[in-house]
């Protein structure tokens, strides 16, 4: 073995030995800095603010939010203040934002009642999906009133829960309720019977058999109210057959005639 190679071997063992030196001590200076942040009081909580609730009262979350202040801003334990929220009916979501070094700030987030549930004469306030938020309340101005006989699920569950097709039903109507950019504003949904779907626009019912092309009922409703001034009327237009629909004014029966105008939005991808 050369003398060349044995200086080299020798260069190689000292970058070696140099670069686990300075490994164990990044590993000590790391060990050292968390160990720092986890006891240090400086990164103690000493405030925590809670956000964006306005149906879930604060007074629920004060035991829970007091027990973080002294705890770790990385480690405090949220598991108490999420348990209490997911036993209100209209907690939807958590965000947390910590406030380095001592902040801390809860941005809660609540679902929205836009559904009217008549049962018994007693009004009920549900999410689009069907979730229950409350019984017993006052009559939403805006919305959509849901026509049914099924008995309400305990608060914060679906009351579609073993019936996905009603489900789909009431959330896609509210959503072309949504859109309709018509002054025709549907404002009920009657779902006791699937075969024969109901919604009215004043004292005018209008039929809609089964659920198929939903949209394209809604829409020649519309066309029909509009092309034939209907407004005010008492009576039913029968959607039933797309193709041949009937219109009932207590003294006539009218077959008008289609309209290409599409006064529900299509939604764009």
């Amino acid at each position: 073995m050369g003398l060349q190679e044995i200086q080299e071997r020798l260069k190689k063992k000292k970058r070696k030995r140099r670069r686990r030196i300075l490994t164990m001590l990044l590993l000590l200076l790391l060990t050292g800095a968390g160990i720092f942040f986890l006891k240090s009081p400086m990164f103690q909580l000493q405030s925590v603010t809670i956000v964006g609730p306005e149906k879930i009262p604060e007074g629920v979350l004060t035991a829970e939010v007091n027990a973080l202040v002294g705890q770790n801003i990385l480690l405090a334990d949220l598991d108490p203040v999420k348990a209490v929220l997911e036993s209100q009916a209209y907690f939807d979501q958590l965000r947390v934002e910590r406030k380095f070094p001592q902040g801390m700030v809860l941005v809660i987030t609540e679902r929205k009642a836009e559904v009217n549930y008549l049962l018994g004469g007693i009004n009920s306030l549900l999410t689009r999906e069907g979730i229950l938020l409350e019984v017993g309340a006052n009559r939403l101005e805006e919305g959509l009133t849901l026509l049914d006989e099924k008995e309400l699920p305990p608060l914060g569950q679906y009351l579609y829960a073993d019936d996905p097709e009603k489900a789909k039903l009431l959330a896609s109507f509210r959503d072309l309720q949504e859109r309709n950019v018509s002054t025709v504003a549907f404002q009920d949904l009657d779902l006791r019977d699937l075969r024969n779907l109901k919604t009215h626009f004043g004292n005018l019912e209008i039929r809609l058999g089964y659920p198929d092309s939903l949209q394209e009922k809604l829409n020649a409703a519309i066309n029909i109210i509009e092309g034939a001034a209907l407004q005010g009327i008492t009576g039913y237009i029968d959607l039933a057959d797309l193709k041949s629909p009937v219109v009932f004014d207590e003294q006539r029966v009218l077959t008008p005639a289609e309209t290409p105008s599409e006064p529900l939005e299509t939604p764009q991808n």
